[in-house]
């Protein structure tokens, strides 16, 4: 009785009315570069990006013997993994598959926690055992306030002799206070132009009179990029007119529950824009269990979850994400640092993305498909 009652509060909590957003928190998104500000700031970092770009895009090239490092590389990845989305085991796949390629030899420690809750403390342990095997590159990710806490710190010691090179994983922006001591790559799918490609599909779709609601994952960087892009672009649009946005924590019993507050509440409702694949598909699900196929839910990523709901038609449209090469990407950032021409990797990598409805032809999602898991392995949609 006590769990059902406080999945009822922390639902309930997290509604905030009339789409005002979630409340100011650490992690407010003034606290970042957004990639064109940055570029505009930082010019000389476009011809790396385009170069780097080709890099990736291109077959891997082995590194010359006389450059190859005498030791194995060490590097430490510590992700999140308890989710429905697959973006994080692919990439690591496609970051191996990559290495390999090159001739690169790894010593890699690899750590997977969850995605919200309780599992930052496990992070944060995670995190210490990682460094303890003194790695070489450190492989993170920046959501919370407690991960900005430890990287800050972490960026004070010097790579090398004193700590890692940092990679930033699924964050495109950098941080403003950290200008002049960035990690060496953030690298990832820019969520800011990802969610502009939706906002843009929702409203060629709407009609006067819809009705829209937001489902935020947790209170962090990732989510509140994605949703407060839709909620600035709708607050004052009367097709759809943005009614509610809910804090789901990454918890799929309070993504459904929402679901069905909103269908409750909104006669008019047409639109559910979920923020992560976890929070899309459950709020498939409950309207599936309400016969209600009038409501259209937004994913985000566009990995093999969301894809198969998008063949079935459950789901109305995602941004799909060029998932390797955000791995692809952090194994020739490694590979140039270690041959001595870290100069030549960007501030940022951030991978190509596009627009997948339920519109979309077979052919041309395969091809997406192809291109998207060229080392992880093409998704059979038709299975489960």
């Amino acid at each position: 009785m006590q769990k059902g009652r406080g999945l009822l509060e922390r639902c309930f909590l997290a509604l905030m009315l009339l789409g005002l957003g979630l409340p100011a928190s650490a992690q407010d998104l003034r606290e970042y570069w957004s990639m064109e500000v940055f570029l505009e700031r930082h010019a000389e970092q476009r011809p790396l990006m385009e170069a780097f770009e080709r890099r990736v895009s291109e077959p891997g090239r082995s590194i010359p013997a006389e450059q190859r490092p005498h030791a194995p590389v060490r590097v430490s990845v510590v992700y999140p993994g308890l989710q429905i989305s697959d973006y994080w085991r692919r990439n690591l796949m496609a970051f191996e598959g990559r290495a390999h390629e090159l001739g690169l030899t790894l010593d890699l420690q690899v750590y997977f926690s969850g995605g919200a809750g309780d599992q930052a403390v496990l992070q944060a342990q995670q995190l210490r055992e990682a460094l303890a095997n003194k790695p070489d590159f450190l492989i993170y990710t920046l959501d919370t306030p407690a991960h900005m806490a430890l990287i800050d710190r972490l960026l004070a010691r010097a790579p090398g002799a004193d700590g890692p090179h940092i990679i930033l994983q699924n964050i495109t922006t950098p941080v403003r206070a950290w200008n002049g001591l960035q990690p060496l790559l953030y690298v990832g799918f820019d969520h800011l132009q990802g969610s502009r490609l939706l906002v843009e599909h929702i409203r060629s779709q709407a009609r006067e009179g819809d009705e829209i609601v937001v489902l935020y994952g947790t209170d962090g960087y990732v989510s509140r990029a994605r949703g407060d892009t839709l909620t600035r672009s709708f607050t004052d649009a009367s097709a759809p007119r943005l009614r509610d946005t809910y804090l789901t924590d990454q918890d799929v019993d309070i993504a459904e529950k929402a679901t069905l507050d909103a269908l409750a509440r909104h006669r008019d409702l047409r639109f559910i824009y979920a923020c992560t694949t976890d929070a899309a598909l459950a709020s498939v699900r409950t309207l599936a269990s309400r016969a209600r196929s009038d409501v259209q839910v937004t994913g985000w990523g566009g990995g093999s979850a969301e894809l198969r709901a998008i063949r079935e038609g459950t789901l109305f449209a995602t941004v799909m994400r060029l998932n390797d090469d955000a791995g692809v990407a952090m194994a020739e950032a490694i590979a140039l640092q270690v041959r001595g021409m870290g100069g030549d990797v960007p501030q940022i990598y951030s991978g190509g993305m596009h627009l997948v409805t339920r519109d979309t032809s077979a052919e041309k999602l395969e091809a997406l498909m192809q291109r998207a898991f060229r080392y992880s392995g093409v998704p059979d949609l038709t299975s489960r």
